[in-house]
């Protein structure tokens, strides 16, 4: 039980500093997802701060694109946020699964994520670490690849209740995931605004359609190299049969001085909207089986994609804030921590994302299902 009012019914993902379960409420029987905070690390203000924050940041947006965040609390010391249980996989493992997609599926999945930034940023509140592994895709309302976006976990707050910015990172330690991350960010600037995460919006279309990011590289430093001193690759020369207005858009985006970028959210969104006109996008049938989805688990390395890790720069240990991945469907490579145990029930196989890329782009990707196992054993007890 969590606070007497959650029932923990089984693991869904387990990350090194946290896991994600599916619950139910004791009164109402609806069920969530519910992430828990290690609790070896309860004790660390600053991770109990940064969880604090993720929920903080979530719940101050309604937008249908960004995940809902229906509680908040602690239970004998040990943080956790309730948040909607989906069923889906993030975008991250569908990329992993097919490696492209098509332009419409690319635009259309975008087009989702600028709306729920656009509500974000008017917010006052800054994604930071945006990457296909935190856009997950459900089925709604006849749309099996509805967005949503998770993991506000290290995101800079700079107006919420009429207070100041709660932005508790250090100078000079660079927050985010490198592949996608953009070239302010890269630098730590201090100064990080909603433009950063239009880069990398740009940057997740660029890997839509090129089947990789756009800056690679062996190392964590040869890739934020790469960001802070090289132009993005022109789309075309990695994937030839891009459409030169899209290739256009996704260049704005990436352009390393911001002032040359879409400035706002709306306005990236409109020139992408023109463009899609000429390739609506048609929802093709769902698959036969989709997997629950959770909220997202903090993050992992993903074994089906090969990229390195990606918390640059110390204090992204992930969880909650640090770069907690929230609900998303995705193989897991969750090392064991000391979380709440959940009552044993045979359950379909559940998935959650990590948060982690490694450089190197997949040439060939093998085929898998849409969804994996994601350490979705049940355990010997509830918390």
């Amino acid at each position: 039980m969590a606070s007497g009012t959650y029932r923990v019914v089984r693991l869904i993902g387990r990350g090194g500093m946290g896991a994600v379960y599916e619950a139910e409420h004791v009164s109402t029987g609806e069920l969530v997802a519910i992430k828990f905070v290690d609790r070896g690390l309860a004790y660390d203000e600053r991770v109990t701060a940064r969880f604090e924050r993720e929920a903080r940041a979530a719940s101050a947006v309604a937008s249908p694109h960004i995940v809902r965040v229906i509680d908040f609390g602690s239970d004998d010391g040990q943080p956790y946020i309730v948040m909607e249980l989906l069923r889906g996989e993030d975008l991250g493992t569908r990329l992993a699964r097919l490696r492209t997609v098509p332009i419409a599926e690319a635009l259309h999945v975008v087009a989702q994520v600028l709306r729920g930034l656009a509500q974000a940023h008017a917010a006052g509140i800054v994604h930071r670490d945006l990457k296909p592994d935190n856009v997950l895709l459900v089925p709604h309302e006849g749309d099996p690849l509805f967005a949503k976006l998770v993991d506000f976990g290290i995101s800079k707050i700079a107006r919420l209740e009429g207070r100041a910015s709660l932005a508790i990172t250090q100078k000079g330690i660079v927050l985010g995931t490198p592949l996608f991350m953009s070239p302010e960010q890269a630098e730590a600037a201090p100064d990080i605004d909603a433009r950063s995460d239009l880069y990398s919006v740009g940057a997740i279309l660029f890997e839509c359609l090129a089947g990789r990011p756009p800056h690679v590289g062996e190392t964590e430093d040869q890739i934020l190299s790469r960001i802070r001193t090289a132009d993005a690759p022109d789309l075309r020369t990695v994937a030839t049969d891009i459409p030169e207005p899209v290739a256009r858009l996704v260049s704005t985006a990436l352009q390393r001085d911001r002032a040359a970028r879409f400035q706002t959210a709306a306005e990236m969104l409109a020139s992408l909207e023109e463009i899609a006109e000429a390739v609506p996008y048609v929802p093709a049938p769902p698959p036969p089986a989709l997997e629950p989805a959770r909220s997202s688990a903090p993050s992992a390395p993903r074994r089906s994609r090969s990229r390195v890790p990606v918390v640059v720069a110390a204090v992204l240990a992930t969880v909650s804030g640090v770069v907690v991945t929230v609900l998303v469907a995705g193989a897991l490579r969750r090392p064991p921590s000391s979380v709440p145990a959940v009552a044993s029930a045979p359950a379909p196989a559940v998935v959650a994302s990590s948060g982690s890329r490694s450089v190197a782009p997949s040439a060939s990707p093998a085929a898998s299902p849409s969804t994996s196992a994601a350490s979705g054993r049940a355990e010997p007890a509830a918390p």
